[in-house]
This record gives C-alpha cells, structure tokens and sequence, in this order.
C-alpha cells in the first residue's frame, strides 16, 4: 500500500523522484557560519552541520542536488562579514561557494535525476533549492570535468577574459603587461591571455616556487616575488620593466597597486579585477580599504583605472565562452589544480586560499565524484 501511494505522488509530481531515494534517508553535511572573522579567516570561525533530508518533501519547483565539487573562491570572504558587496553571510546560514552537482531528486519540469548541474550550491554535501538557482551542465570537447568552474567558469576564466579584453580594451602585442596575484586561479588566466595578445608579461605572486611556475610553466617574461625580503615589488620591477608598464591587471590592491601606479607609461590601462589584500584583514567591508596614495599618477600619466564586476558583461556571455574554448582547444590556456577533498576541508581550503599556499585553481571535491576525470 505504501509503495502504490509513493507510485500516486510521484505521478503528480513534475519529475519523478528516484525511489531508491525514497527508501533511505539521506543527511546533508553543510558549513555554517558559527562568527564573522576577525581578521583573518580561521577554522573555528565555522561549524559543521549535519542534518536529515527527506528527497520527497520537496516544494514544487525546488530540486536537491548531490554537491560533488565546489569552487574555493576569494569572494567567500567577502560575504562571512557583517555586511557585503556580494551579500552578507548571517550567523547559522550556509557558507556560499559556487559547485557542480548532480540532480538527486526533483520536483521540477526543468531537471531530472542524473542531470549535472551548476549554481550557488552552498558549502555543502547536498542542496535543495528552486530549479531557477542552477544550470544544467554541458560537457564539451576538450574539457575536463571540472573546466565549468576553471577555465569556462563565472569566477575564473570568464572573470579573466572580461578584465583583460572587455573593459578598457585588450592589451597590444608589444606591451607591457604585469598582473598581481598571477599564480592563482584568475590572475592565471589573465596572464595566459596577455601572452596570446602577443604582450610581454610580468606575474607577481609570492614565494620562489610561484615565481619559477610562472616563468617555467606559464612562460611568462619576468615574475616578481612580493615576498623576497631583499627586494622590494617596486625594485624587482624597476629591473623587469625599466622603462614602465602599460597595462596592469590587479587582483590585490594595497602597496602592490601603489608599487605599479608608480610606474604606468603614458596613457596606460589599469584594470582592478579583485584587492585580496584587503579581504582577510577586517578593511574591505569595515570602510578601512587601503586606497592608492599614488592614484595622481593617472592624471600625471594620462592614464586610465576602471574596475568591473563579470556580471556587468553578461550580455556578452556568448562570445567570451567562445574565445575561451577556442583558447583551451588550442592548448593556449590551462589552469592547474589544487583539489581538497571531503566537506570537511572547506575550512581549511578557505584559510589555503588567504596564505598563498597553493597554486592555480583551488577546489574541494566531495566523495571523489570526479575521480580519474583529470581533476589535478
């Protein structure tokens, strides 16, 4: 009799939930704010939740997705403040990441079971949300499991392309290009596409063996070390590019912004994508930014600074997915992973992400979905 009523419901329901499903329970390990930081972002800053899910209690037009992957991104600090540019984080809620999952249950027409999907997922193992928050996955030729959230994806190839062509026009061969933060996931991506505008690059990042991956893997021009304790930033690119730098994409901010204002050729471009210096510091959401003290050199310079959001350029979502694809088909872009694995390392993942200890695009991977799928 049980089974003949689960059959009714699920016949009118908009998609069928799997029966296996309903047959066991299923619990969702998900990452809480427990206190916003003070300063910079630690463990105990979240808590780990467990709770039960029952796959057929969904409202109509929600589906619950099975989390396999989430991106570890610098704009997750942003939000664990009080109040946020990228909408603030309560006590007790989720802690927002983007992810790729798969459709478990659905009680709506537009996803079923099995479907691979996109969206603002949450920290978590599994997500019940309105069909609306998330996109169905399509995989490509030529790109690994994960490229939806590397190379093609929102916060990472995508935010780069749109810096580093759309907003103050790309960079011409030739030029000197320098972009902070170079060897993580953006700053990656950005570097990559001055190389293919045929400029000659110049990656800051922090530590010798950044420094040698971007020289050695990427084959950019020059990298300047922020940490060297003999040389300043401003020293090393005082040698690297003696005679200035036409085009600056920032991901950092602060005294790195300062060291290249300082340093701009007549009519350069200045691009602030990101001021990570800023994030894990208490400034960026308290009104206490480090702002550059030496922004008069635009004037002096007839220089230009603008700053961009990627979802002010989604009208132009065809065309840079396009360009981006062609570029990873071609072998001219390519990204390397740092991959977490299990939920319980998305503390951790998060603390990685502010001290520099990884390089490229950092992940966290649940249950090993992707596993042999070229995730690292």
């Amino acid at each position: 009799v049980a089974l003949g009523s689960l059959a009714l419901v699920r016949r009118f329901r908009r998609t069928a939930i799997s029966e296996e499903l309903t047959l066991r329970p299923l619990t969702n390990a998900r990452w809480t704010l427990a206190r916003h930081p003070d300063g910079a972002v630690r463990a105990s800053d979240f808590e780990l939740v467990e709770e039960a899910v029952d796959p057929s209690a969904l409202p109509d037009g929600h589906v619950l997705v099975r989390v396999t992957l989430l991106s570890i991104d610098a704009f997750i600090r942003t939000t664990l403040d009080e109040r946020a540019y990228h909408g603030a984080n309560g006590v007790g809620s989720t802690v927002t990441a983007i992810g790729l999952g798969v459709v478990v249950a659905s009680a709506s027409a537009s996803f079923k079971a099995g479907d691979a999907v996109a969206g603002l997922l949450g920290a978590q193992s599994l997500a019940s949300m309105p069909a609306a928050m998330i996109q169905r996955v399509v995989r490509l030729p030529g790109l690994t499991a994960d490229a939806a959230l590397v190379e093609v994806g929102l916060t990472t190839g995508l935010t780069a392309w749109v810096g580093m062509h759309a907003v103050l026009g790309p960079p011409r061969s030739g030029e000197v290009v320098v972009v902070s933060a170079a060897a993580g996931a953006v700053g990656c991506c950005a570097a990559q596409m001055a190389l293919n505008r045929g400029a000659r690059v110049i990656g800051i990042a922090g530590g010798a063996h950044k420094a040698r991956f971007l020289t050695s893997e990427l084959k950019l021009h020059g990298a300047v070390d922020y940490k060297d304790v003999d040389r300043s930033v401003g020293e090393q690119l005082d040698v690297l590019a003696p005679d200035g730098i036409d085009f600056f994409f920032d991901n950092v901010g602060g005294a790195t912004l300062d060291a290249v204002l300082a340093r701009l050729r007549p009519g350069a471009r200045v691009i602030i994508c990101g001021a990570v210096s800023q994030y894990d510091a208490n400034k960026l959401n308290h009104d206490q930014v480090d702002g550059p003290s030496n922004y008069l050199k635009l004037a002096e310079r007839g220089a230009t600074m603008a700053g961009f959001n990627v979802m002010q350029k989604l009208h132009l979502l065809p065309w840079i997915l396009l360009r981006v694809l062609v570029s990873v088909w071609r072998g001219r872009l390519r990204v390397p992973r740092h991959v977490e694995r299990g939920i319980e390392r998305v503390p951790a993942a998060l603390e990685l992400l502010f001290s520099g200890g990884h390089v490229g695009k950092l992940l966290v991977a649940l249950d090993n979905p992707l596993e042999g799928q070229h995730l690292n």
